[in-house]
Formats: structure tokens, sequence, C-alpha cells
């Protein structure tokens, strides 16, 4: 079943569409939205009777839901924080999708687009939170300026010259601060420490000023640059 609603044709082009994998439902949808204006996540689950193989995925908009109750009630130590904006607000919009058991292939169960909130204009929907990303030569820019002392306003600052606007960088200051905080917690992983050393060895090759040096722990976790 699927609502009937929005543009008609654009409705129809999405509710007949099939996709390999729910990685790529996901990915569809989550372009769609940012086109659209609005976020999304992962949602409801389903597996088949052995729970080996998802069945049936619910994505949604990032508003859908309402914020826990015990989420609403704020302790005595709490009170001098600022509040966090209400995000969720009941919000329908959703994409189910579901695998076909004969072909492997999943359809659109399930699709609603009707919005109980504004959508961002096209300038801001890039950062929203399911459209934020920090490239890997981004990460290596941001690990070697943290490095040298740079604050990360700053930071965010470079990366804005770097790209054009902030709308160009695809993502935000606090994922700048994210950032740095998981990697001083030595928690970047393999892929990416491999990432960044070969982007600074690249930019140590094109620049004959440029210099650094790693360390990698026992598991070949990224440890430091210098």
């Amino acid at each position: 079943m699927a609502d009937m609603s929005g543009d008609s044709k654009e409705y129809h082009e999405i509710v007949i569409k099939t996709f390999a994998s729910e990685d790529d439902g996901f990915n569809f949808y989550n372009s769609y939205a940012l086109e659209k204006g609005f976020s999304v996540r992962r949602s409801y689950i389903e597996w088949d009777g052995a729970n080996k193989e998802i069945i049936l995925r619910k994505f949604v908009c990032s508003r859908e839901g309402y914020r826990e109750e015990k989420h609403m009630k704020r302790k005595r130590e709490d009170m001098k924080r600022r509040p966090r904006n209400i995000t969720r607000v009941g919000c329908k919009a959703k994409l189910v999708i579901a695998r076909a058991e004969e072909t492997g292939q999943w359809f659109v169960k399930d699709f609603i687009d009707v919005h109980t909130h504004e959508l961002a204009p096209g300038d801001l929907a890039c950062l929203l939170r399911s459209h934020r990303r920090i490239s890997a030569e981004q990460k290596a820019d941001i690990i070697e300026m943290e490095t040298a002392g740079i604050c990360k306003h700053k930071i965010m600052d470079v990366l804005r010259m770097q790209c054009g606007g902030f709308d160009k960088v695809g993502c935000t200051t606090r994922d700048i601060y994210n950032f740095c905080h998981q990697y001083k917690q030595e928690t970047v992983a393999d892929g990416d420490a491999q990432t960044v050393i070969r982007h600074m060895m690249a930019r140590e090759e094109r620049d004959p000023g440029f210099f650094f040096r790693y360390l990698v722990d026992k598991d070949d976790h990224l440890k430091g640059l210098f």
C-alpha cells in the first residue's frame, strides 16, 4: 500500500522502482531527500523466518516520531545547559522497501511523501544529518590543521574557502569537533587511516616544503601525525 500524495507523476515513478539491495534503496531515498530538503534515517526492520536475511526495511524522515518523555524531563544539574532543540515532530513521510523472494530484488511496498514540517531550502539541505560527510581528503586536512593548533572554527573557515561556501563543505563545525575527538580517542578506522596517510604522502610529493611522520599502534590504527 502506498500514499497517493505529492506530484502524481513523481509518485508513480518512485513506487515502481526496484533496487538491487537495501543500501541501494537507502541511497536513493537519501538522494531524493536531499533534493526535497529533508534528512532520513533507517527505522523498522524485518528478518526472514531463519533470522538470517533482511526482507523489509523502513526509511523515515528524520523528524518522524517524538522525543521520549525521559529526555524531556531535565535533571537539576542539567538546567544550566541550553535545552536541545526538539527535532522530532511526528512526521509520517517514509519509504518502505521489501525483498522479493523469487528475484532477490527490492521493491517499494509503501511510500508517503507528506511532511508535517517545513522543508529546508536547497542551500541548507546539504547540512542536514544524513547528507553530511567529511571526505578522506578533508579528514587529512583537518588532522593537519588540528595538529598545528588551529581551532575548529578556523578549520571550518579554511574548508569553506577551499570549497567555495559553507553549503559546499559537506559538514558542519560540530562534525569537525566530533571527528577530532574521535581521532584523539584513537578510533580512526584502518581504511580511513590508510587514506589519510596516502593523502599526506601525495601532498609531500607535490610540496617540497611539506614534511610529516605518522605513528600506528599494534593493530595498525593511526595514532598520530607529526
